[in-house]
């Protein structure tokens, strides 16, 4: 069974001001945490989805890139792409790009939840659902497809319309903490990660 990795990284970063995941948290920038706790769990491919100008900022990595013909369009098109374009993938590890706290164990427990049974693998806390540190498996994609041509654009309508293994993470689980805005650092014990 193949489990690709994925790292989301094409938003507009408008609430940040400039594109936050090459903003640098304990040594790496924001994108990394995300790519390297994918690593270390041997996922393959390893993806990193993103548009024509990001592109060039990244550093050089050993990925492949998913290169959104028009982007700014949300992480349901991005799914629908990288479904589209990874036709002998099964499963799909969808990570956003910037959550500094983002690590192997977190991923390696997901990975232990994946069932037949369902087209999505979802983590939640605090009654909140997390869809951009989720698993999204093929089955999801005529749902996918079905909604991006209605110009959906949320994670949670497709959720919505597919069978979702619901997993529990504590409230005080620092791995969700995303960067969205300047202040949102405070959350963070700046310049401390778990994949060192």
């Amino acid at each position: 069974m193949k489990i690709a990795g994925v790292v989301l990284a094409g938003g507009l970063s408008s609430r940040y001001g400039q594109p936050k995941m090459f903003e640098l948290f304990a040594g790496q920038p924001l994108y990394k945490h995300s790519l390297i706790a994918l690593q270390k769990n041997q996922l393959d491919p390893l993806i990193i989805a993103t548009n024509a100008h990001l592109q060039q900022m990244f550093e050089q990595e050993d990925v492949q890139w998913i290169i959104e013909e028009q982007p700014h369009q949300g992480p349901l098109f991005a799914l629908h792409h990288l479904m589209k374009a990874n036709p002998d993938v099964e499963w799909f590890f969808v990570v956003a790009s910037d959550m500094p706290y983002m690590n192997a164990d977190f991923i390696e427990k997901m990975l232990s939840k994946i069932n037949d049974e369902y087209d999505a693998i979802v983590p939640r806390q605090a009654q909140r659902d997390q869809p951009l540190a989720a698993l999204y498996r093929r089955t999801a994609l005529p749902k996918a497809q079905q909604l991006t041509e209605q110009n959906k654009r949320s994670m949670k309508v497709l959720l919505e319309q597919v069978r979702v293994c619901y997993v529990p993470f504590e409230d005080n689980c620092l791995t969700f903490i995303n960067i969205n805005a300047q202040q949102d650092w405070s959350q963070t014990t700046k310049k401390e990660s778990n994949n060192e």
